[in-house]
């Protein structure tokens, strides 16, 4: 019996000539959710599809293919794999084990690869996608889009610019440089084969340009299968955390840390001074960011599920969240300096660290309070501060934190997707468990605004946040001399500048 195979609209054929590639992250419209992530990809380059997709009646609608994004034997990342030229086939090679995906795509093997349709003509064309495919015996399910990116050929990260070149402002030139570097950093000469080895080298590199050069270095080698492992052994795993330092309590810092409660006011973004220490506020939490997502491959790579443990694509999703936070930073960074500054001009909190360790012995935890609370105020918050640097007039400000608001939005979902993975297969229902984890790790009340929309994008529905409180611990502590002082509670706590 024939049945109809269900088509998901992507997008205006027109947003597919910006890339070669794109990673396409769909999920289930209804309960239980699943993510199911596909590579939607054209042989030719953009420009070339464009110039012979000639407007009139001989247009043609242009070649595209669609696979699953990683290989359905070992898991490898197929999003910069070669393409090369296989028995007078275009074929899409493994990095990992040379596996040829030619045929795949020259015949549409239902395991590996989805029908692609272009509807319409010209400028009015889109594309479409054939869904998922279901488990044998398991009913069709309803699709979304959550997410495409097109696939960057390079790592898109300006090089920060070595502070010993520029003409620093009077009172940054009397600013103790103690806590800083002015060389460039370089990579050792010895480095990790395996993603873990990388893991935990980031997590104990101080500096911060250091850490995402070697984060950068840890995802190309991964891409192009030079790393011996991505999911690590047990035996790895204890060969890692019996070297010197083992598994970090807390990565070191090169910048003067304070109290959270004590981070000074940062003012409305109206004066460059104001600008300079909201961008300063977040290049810090950009490099907390870069340590969770090591943090997140490191401390949990033993962790079982119903005596399952992790698959490979949650090393590799964490991977890419590490790999945008270096991005971030560095974005920060050298934005920074061209304001006449530089990050460790001010005193930093380790608040949002302070909940890492909280939740280090829980995944679950960890997840939700890391990524389903503080990032998602986080794109709750970027806007307004966006509307800041706007009406300031700073442009180039403004840029930085919209590519950085974009993958923001993507790291939410990323946490989504492995908590419900998680409570899935632990039989529970994902809101009452991440309500349940809020109040058992998290001090105060969650406060509005919320950014709705893309906190829905991202699969956080209303339930999961309206009305959120955290019952941890007591809001009073008393100081050395027996008074009781309220201590800096929910977002405060986590994040000052959303104070």
């Amino acid at each position: 019996m024939n049945t109809i195979r269900p088509f998901i609209r992507i997008c205006p054929l027109q947003a597919t000539y910006s890339h070669t590639r794109f990673h396409l992250s769909l999920r289930t419209i209804d309960p239980p959710i699943i993510y199911h992530r596909l590579l939607l990809f054209r042989i030719t380059k953009p420009e070339e599809s464009i110039s012979s997709e000639t407007i009139g009646p001989s247009w043609k609608a242009p070649e595209l293919y669609c696979m699953e994004e990683t290989c359905p034997h070992l898991g490898a990342p197929l999003s910069h794999a070669e393409i090369e030229d296989i028995e007078d086939t275009k074929a899409i090679v493994c990095p990992w084990h040379q596996y040829d995906f030619g045929r795949s795509v020259a015949t549409g093997l239902q395991a590996c690869t989805y029908e692609v349709q272009v509807k319409g003509i010209e400028g009015n064309a889109e594309v479409w996608v054939e869904a998922p495919h279901p488990s044998p015996n398991a009913p069709q399910r309803q699709w979304e889009l959550v997410e495409m990116r097109g696939v960057s050929e390079e790592f898109l990260d300006p090089p920060i610019p070595s502070l010993s070149r520029l003409s620093l402002s009077q009172d940054v030139e009397h600013t103790s440089r103690s806590s800083f570097s002015t060389s460039n950093a370089t990579l050792p000469e010895e480095l990790p084969n395996s993603l873990l080895g990388f893991a935990h080298l980031i997590l104990r590199t101080s500096n911060p340009e250091l850490k995402c050069l070697l984060t950068r270095e840890a995802v190309t080698r991964l891409r192009a299968g030079k790393l011996k492992s991505i999911r690590p052994s047990v035996g790895e795993i204890k060969r890692e955390r019996d070297k010197e330092g083992g598994l970090l309590d807390e990565p070191p810092r090169e910048v003067e840390m304070i109290a959270p409660g004590k981070a000074p006011r940062r003012g409305k973004g109206g004066s460059e001074k104001s600008r300079i220490m909201m961008l300063h506020a977040l290049a810090n939490i950009e490099q907390y960011a870069i340590d969770l997502a090591w943090d997140i491959i490191a401390r949990f790579a033993d962790c079982t599920v119903n005596g399952e443990r992790l698959p490979v694509e949650f090393f590799l999703d964490w991977a890419k969240v590490a790999e945008d936070e270096a991005k971030h930073y560095t974005l920060l960074a050298r934005r920074l300096v061209e304001l006449g500054s530089y990050f460790g001009a001010h005193t930093v909190h380790a608040g949002l660290w302070e909940s890492a360790t909280q939740t280090a012995n829980s995944l679950s935890a960890r997840i939700a309070i890391i990524h389903l609370v503080a990032e998602a105020r986080g794109i709750d918050m970027n806007p307004l501060t966006l509307a800041k640097l706007q009406a300031a007039g700073d442009k180039e400000s403004s840029r930085v934190l919209e590519i950085i608001h974009s993958d923001e939005i993507t790291h939410v979902t990323t946490g989504h997707r492995w908590f419900t993975w998680l409570c899935q297969k632990q039989g529970v229902d994902p809101i009452k468990t991440f309500r349940d984890e809020v109040f058992a790790n998290f001090r105060g009340k969650i406060k509005g605004p919320f950014n709705s929309a893309d906190r829905l994008k991202a699969g956080l529905t209303p339930d999961f946040y309206e009305d959120l409180h955290g019952g941890l611990g007591s809001n009073l502590n008393k100081t050395e001399d027996g008074i009781n002082q309220k201590e800096p509670e929910g977002d405060e706590h986590i994040h000052p500048r959303l104070a």
